[in-house]
């Protein structure tokens, strides 16, 4: 295959990513505001009695939907990329939602504290990989 054919599909796909990662942001759109709705309704119905466990699953879904929603706008405004850090975030805030949801077993609940300090651990030596990989002179990068 040419090299003029093989950049047409490169571009057909990129296009094509384009547009599902616009339709996955409208749909994650229309889910955190169906979370805020969820957590607001509440405080206008005198009446009914909101567990606390509903209303921290409600909070946290809105936090991960929130999160997806900054790295899809990171995505188009860093010239479709999505960089390995909002990655580590969304894990860490969607395994701290599941501690708080479902902390009825102990050993799950240290399990997953383990695999929180993992990425922690991992965001910071991400970081500290990408300050010095950054304060390398530009002949070291390999430009």
């Amino acid at each position: 295959m040419s090299e003029k054919n093989l950049k047409r599909i490169t571009k057909g796909y990129e296009y094509v990513i384009m547009v599902f990662m616009m339709i996955f942001g409208l749909v994650i759109a229309a889910y955190f505001a169906l979370s805020i709705y969820e957590l607001v309704l509440p405080l206008f119905q005198h009446l009914t009695h909101e567990d606390f466990t509903d209303i921290s699953k409600n909070i946290l879904s809105a936090f991960l939907f929130l999160e997806f929603l900054v790295i899809i706008k990171d995505y188009f405004s860093s010239n479709a990329n999505i960089h390995f850090e909002d990655y580590l975030y969304v894990a860490v805030t969607a395994i701290i939602r599941s501690i708080l949801v479902y902390h009825d077993n102990a050993l799950k609940t240290l399990l997953l504290c383990g695999a929180i300090l993992i990425l922690v651990i991992a965001i910071i030596l991400y970081k500290r990989y990408q300050t010095q990989n950054n304060k390398l002179p530009d002949s070291e990068h390999g430009r």
